[in-house]
């Protein structure tokens, strides 16, 4: 990802990887062929624009990419969004229909973040 967004930048970079396909049963990544020679009408210049896709293909023209797919940012932004809106009193339904998930993934996230964090058996620091 950070070679990536090195040539195109991170907003771009980010676009690209939430426009890609899973690569099969590696879901944590996500396969990208860069061809070597770039036509007006091709997928990245839909994705990037003319310039971010010329700059992709001229870093890294005939390869097959294969980044993170990057879903840990997503689900933590999505997790913080979840947080704000319930702060703010939106309700269980509300939240899930405005981020488009189910009801459960919101009292999920909402339930772990208001557990208590359990401190490591055996570290007692009693002083004697």
């Amino acid at each position: 990802m950070q070679e990536i967004a090195d040539v195109i930048g991170r907003e771009s970079a980010l676009k690209l990887i939430g426009s890609a396909k899973g690569a099969g049963r590696r879901s944590w990544r996500v396969n990208i062929y860069v061809p070597a020679r770039l036509s007006p009408d091709h997928q990245l210049v839909r994705v990037l624009g003319w310039h971010s896709a010329y700059r992709l293909c001229r870093y890294f023209g005939g390869e097959i990419l294969q980044p993170s797919s990057c879903s840990f940012i997503e689900r933590a932004f999505r997790n913080q969004s979840i947080m704000t809106m319930n702060a703010a009193g939106r309700t269980t339904s509300e939240i899930s229909h405005d981020l488009g998930i189910s009801c459960r993934t919101v009292r999920h996230v909402i339930a772990s973040a208001k557990a208590p964090v359990a401190k490591p058996a055996g570290n007692d620091n009693h002083t004697r």
